[in-house]
């Protein structure tokens, strides 16, 4: 896996040996395969990441307690080779229903030979969090950020069926 952090963008890529189309669709429709647990906005339990297939779908979670708290939506949808996201969370990792206050969320997909997809993500648009973005790009670039997460999707694209 490589990192790197320019400017105000977080930029995270690794390589999976699956096929294009298998390393899309984990990352989009099989979250719950890969997505740490803690890793959630409500009170509860994760129970599910949900992404609906669309341009203007929601990217949202649903915890035991029944309730469901909105990440962001889908801005771009181009399977297998490009997903764009909404990044509707507040500094702190808040709760942010105003969408002039996402960032971006880019994922692409390219074939890196027969079975084998390399996976890049770009978060950016910090600066529409307001002031103190920097601490949002920073806490997702680090430890328990982006890289890690990644990382779990690695290991769960080769296991999934």
């Amino acid at each position: 896996m490589t990192q790197q952090t320019r400017s105000a963008d977080v930029r995270v890529a690794v390589t999976v040996d699956v096929p294009i189309e298998r390393a899309f669709r984990v990352f989009t429709e099989r979250w719950d395969a890969w997505w740490p647990r803690s890793h959630h906005l409500g009170a509860a339990e994760l129970v599910a990441v949900v992404l609906e297939p669309r341009v203007g779908g929601r990217w949202y979670e649903r915890t035991a307690d029944g309730k469901e708290c909105d990440w962001g939506r889908v801005l771009a949808w181009d399977p297998p080779r490009h997903v764009a996201l909404s990044w509707m969370m507040g500094i702190g990792f808040v709760p942010n229903t105003d969408p002039e206050l996402a960032s971006r969320l880019d994922i692409m997909f390219a074939e890196d030979g027969p079975g084998r997809t390399t996976v890049t993500l770009v978060h950016s648009e910090f600066e529409r969090h307001g002031p103190g973005w920097e601490s949002m790009r920073d806490g997702v670039a680090g430890q328990g950020g982006w890289p890690s997460i990644l990382d779990a999707y690695a290991r769960a694209v080769g296991a999934t069926h």
